[in-house]
């Protein structure tokens, strides 16, 4: 499996990190508050395409990646990307 976190070019999108994975790409933009949260986008190569649910962001993850540790590692690099507030 094959991903890459690269937090620069989800800031030009005014998110945290953008994610690769298996050639799809999502977009995570960490909210300041309240602690913990954030908001997915489904994303190309041009950017943004729609906001998607968690849920739809966590399920797309145990598809796309090998097994449940590969989601933590992935998980653990979003998280600490740059924070925003709505």
């Amino acid at each position: 499996m094959d991903y890459e976190v690269d937090y620069a070019a989800g800031e030009k999108e005014g998110c945290s990190s953008r994610l690769e994975i298996e050639h799809r790409i999502f977009y995570v933009k960490l909210l300041k508050v309240p602690p913990e949260s954030a908001v997915y986008y489904a994303g190309d190569a041009n950017g943004i395409l729609k906001e998607i649910s968690k849920t739809e962001f966590d399920f797309w993850l145990k598809v796309l990646a090998e097994n449940e540790k590969d989601v933590e590692a992935i998980k653990k690099k979003l998280s600490v990307g740059k924070k925003y507030t709505l």
